[in-house]
């Protein structure tokens, strides 16, 4: 037989052959015996309870409308007071729909009764779909200043006022009225 890798093959006795897999099997068995025990621990956590970090409310609803969307929506009607002349205001109107829209997510895993209630996920995302569709139309503006079309930007900044109280009139009832 011919040198493999430059390598002699020697021919091993079965005996020899025999222990070397004995040893590989004592070593394989060491092993998962090893890793059993933690696999195991891993599904009784998984069972009892998972406590991998997840998202979770700091403040309840009330604050969280009050300190963040609200906030970030009076930054909006700020900056849509007037139609864009430059590319910066165009921008600061897309920066402040986009964070409005990644705030919608929030919503989705507050602590409250009516979380459980499939209209709320509705309303979460119709509003988030309303903070994205506005913020796509100023970034199309922002990117052709010579097709920038502040009404169509209004239009879309309506439709967010709107999907806003009607989760507002869904849900609190004694909320404000959101206006565009």
């Amino acid at each position: 037989m011919a040198p493999l890798y430059g390598f002699r093959r020697e021919a091993q006795p079965v005996g020899t052959i025999l222990a070397l897999m004995l040893l590989r099997l004592r070593a394989f068995v060491l092993v998962v015996a090893t890793l059993m025990p933690t696999a195991a621990l891993r599904s009784d956590v998984a069972v009892q309870g998972d406590t991998r970090a997840r998202p979770e409310p700091v403040v309840d609803n009330g604050e969280f409308m009050d300190m963040f969307l609200k906030a970030t929506y009076t930054e909006l009607q700020q900056s849509m007071a007037k139609p864009p002349t430059e590319r910066k205001e165009w921008a600061a109107i897309y920066q402040k729909a986009t964070r409005l829209a990644e705030m919608q997510n929030l919503l989705f895993f507050r602590n409250r009764d009516e979380v459980k209630d499939p209209r709320w996920a509705e309303h979460s995302a119709a509003g988030r779909q309303a903070a994205a569709d506005l913020a796509n139309a100023a970034v199309f503006s922002l990117r052709n200043l010579q097709k920038a079309d502040f009404e169509s930007v209004r239009k879309k900044h309506v439709a967010l006022a709107d999907s806003c109280n009607a989760c507002h009139k869904t849900f609190a009832r004694d909320a404000p009225t959101i206006k565009p």
